[in-house]
């Protein structure tokens, strides 16, 4: 895929090129390896543009005969393999991968990779993970989970579902879950352990239930407010947090015409208290598509002067099926925590298998006005080749 971007000198970014090339082979009964290849490049760069060209990806600073300097980064580069092995039964499952980042600013810790493990029988379903970021990991292309939270990170990551099967009338499987999670950044220093343990229910109406407890562990890595870093305190750098909350989740019958999904959770968040409740209601009109509507509420109530707020998110989405090649999709989604509309509509033609054309449209609104923000049109192109 390639694909340009236009100047935008009210962001303070000039034209821009991006490239992703991938070569896969497969081997095995269901296994595959594959090397990707992800390059972003800032065209038209002049020495003398360092005040036009102000946006943060582009313009960096740099120590030269003691003064600090301005200078462009005009590339940002990955190169990554993947490797998934699954065993002819689907019982196991493995996959890694590595990667390595390069731009003009930083070399060495420029790292990232991780490998996982998986068994899954009729009682046990398990997984095993471990991965690690490097502190100058930056792909600008693509999403980098956890960049600039941590100086790098090593983490690793757990769970264990044991299913029983009883013969009770409506019951198709239930039984426990557990989960953790941990992270230590370089020197040792443990930053984060989630957890959490349930019982699950899933009837044979294809409807499900579950609740679990959650305990959370964080040292801050950061300084930052969830709300207003204006308006009121700040959560510090160094400080130590730890709570509890317990959750629990429906999804009603998903053959039915309406269906929804609808979760709620409740306890500690660092200092003060959060009411979380969130959901999905949907529609399918067959054969022609389905509406759905996704709301997400907080009440977060933190401890004095750290602020209260009420948070609000809520977004349908449209997806009609014009002919079995061509399809569109459109979502609208409203943040009051932002004060943003969003919408995000794509057109995808499969003009053969595996190979699609793809007409995306973005565009950010002011909600008072529907003013628009921002705005961006994207032609996308992919094929297969069988090799």
């Amino acid at each position: 895929m390639n694909m340009q971007t236009k100047e935008k000198l009210d962001l303070g970014l000039p034209r821009q090129n991006y490239a992703v090339a991938t070569i896969m082979r497969n081997f095995g009964h269901q296994s595959n390896v594959s090397l990707t290849y992800v390059d972003k490049s800032s065209l038209g760069l002049n020495a003398m543009d360092t005040l036009k060209y102000f946006n943060e990806d582009v313009r960096k600073y740099n120590i030269i005969n003691g003064k600090n300097t301005a200078e462009f980064s005009k590339y940002s580069r990955a190169l990554s393999l993947d490797l998934e092995l699954l065993s002819k039964d689907n019982k196991w499952y493995s996959g890694s991968y590595a990667t390595v980042s390069q731009n003009p600013f930083t070399s060495g810790q420029n790292f990232a990779g991780g490998v996982f493990g998986r068994f899954s029988n009729r009682q046990i379903e398990s997984f095993l993970g471990a991965g690690v970021l490097g502190k100058n990991f930056n792909s600008e292309t693509g999403f980098v989970p956890a960049h600039g939270v941590y100086p790098g990170y090593w983490s690793g990551f757990a769970s264990f579902n044991y299913k029983m099967y009883p013969k009770v009338a409506g019951i198709a499987v239930m039984g426990p879950q557990s989960e953790t999670r941990i992270v230590h950044i370089p020197d040792g220093t443990l930053t984060d352990t989630n957890s959490s343990a349930g019982y699950m229910i899933s009837f044979k109406n294809s409807s499900a239930f579950e609740i679990n407890w959650q305990y959370n562990y964080t040292r801050l890595t950061n300084t930052f407010n969830p709300i207003d870093e204006n308006k009121y305190t700040s959560f510090v750098e160094g400080e130590i947090y730890e709570w509890h909350a317990v959750n629990a989740a429906f999804m009603s019958n998903q053959r039915k015409v309406v269906n929804f999904l609808a979760e709620m959770t409740y306890g500690g968040f660092y200092n003060g208290t959060n009411l979380n409740i969130s959901g999905q209601v949907n529609y399918r009109c067959q054969p022609f598509g389905s509406l759905a509507i996704r709301f997400d509420y907080n009440d977060l109530k933190l401890a004095s002067g750290y602020g209260t707020e009420k948070l609000f998110v809520v977004g349908p989405r449209l997806d009609l099926t014009f002919t079995n090649s061509l399809f569109f999709t459109t979502f609208l989604q409203y943040n009051n925590l932002n004060d943003n509309v969003g919408l995000n509509t794509r057109l995808q033609w499969r003009y053969k298998p595996a190979s699609d054309f793809f007409i995306v449209y973005t565009e950010n609104y002011l909600p008072e006005n529907l003013v628009s923000k921002n705005r961006a049109l994207v032609f996308k192109f992919t094929y297969w080749f069988n090799m």
